[in-house]
């Protein structure tokens, strides 16, 4: 059997939830980045058809409207 006193088996305890934490966090950080998605202008549609707004996704030119099930054309915003 291996020998461990009080203050050795302590440390390693410590490490253990050290490592096991910072993995945790590790984790969550990917997590959020990987999932959260930009709310952005250039997303945001709006039906003609039943004045719905939405958002599409990213790079979309023709995009469905949800509620009435119509195409929208997405227009680009000029900024200025």
């Amino acid at each position: 059997m291996i020998h461990i006193d009080f203050v050795d088996g302590f440390i390693i305890y410590i490490f253990i939830w050290l490592i096991t934490v910072a993995i945790l966090w590790a984790r969550e950080i990917w997590r959020v980045k990987k999932y959260d998605w930009d709310r952005d202008k250039d997303k945001l549609c709006f039906c003609d058809n039943c004045h719905f707004a939405f958002l599409s996704q990213h790079n979309e030119n023709i995009a469905r409207c949800p509620r009435c099930n119509g195409i929208v054309i997405i227009r680009k915003r000029r900024s200025f």
